[in-house]
């Protein structure tokens, strides 16, 4: 059975500060609590958070896949992935990802747009499990990031069965 993880692309979104995280929450927290949401992230070559990210990762329970532009990558990344508890993926210009439009190399990395249509959020997802690996991350793209899209992403994953 094939592992499908779910996450957003744009987590540090001013959008998300201002309408999915609690205004009170302090900004380090913001990972831990994205973490119990959804099991992706995507860590941007210009992510200012990246210690926080390692730390939460290190005291994560559950897996987590995490993309990791190459501007961002350093010995640490390295490090969480030769660790072995989460899949973590070194983005690269040459690193294949699936988006409906295109029809490629097999990719573990995909990206969709924000929607409500399930119908195309059904084709989208069968079409990206068909084409990737055991063990692969779908990420929510676009500004602003679509927390209702990851979560409809999730029922279908589970009306599927994978």
């Amino acid at each position: 059975m094939k592992a499908t993880h779910l996450g957003l692309r744009f987590r540090r979104s001013p959008a998300l500060e201002s309408s999915f995280f609690d205004p009170e929450m302090p900004a380090d927290w913001r990972v831990a609590f994205l973490l119990n949401e959804q099991d992706a992230l995507w860590v941007a070559g210009d992510d200012p958070d990246v210690e926080t990210v390692l730390a939460e990762l290190e005291e994560s329970p559950g897996e987590v896949f995490v993309v990791v532009e190459k501007p961002a990558w350093s010995p640490a990344w390295q490090a969480l992935a030769d660790a072995g508890h989460h899949a973590v993926v070194r983005l690269t210009g040459d690193t294949p990802i699936w988006r409906p439009d295109t029809h490629g190399k097999p990719a573990v990395v995909g990206l969709v747009p924000a929607s409500d249509q399930p119908a195309d959020l059904h084709a989208w997802l069968s079409a990206f499990l068909d084409q990737a690996p055991a063990e692969a991350a779908l990420f929510v793209d676009g500004e602003p990031p679509s927390v209702a899209t990851v979560d409809r992403l999730r029922t279908l994953t589970e009306l599927m069965g994978r």
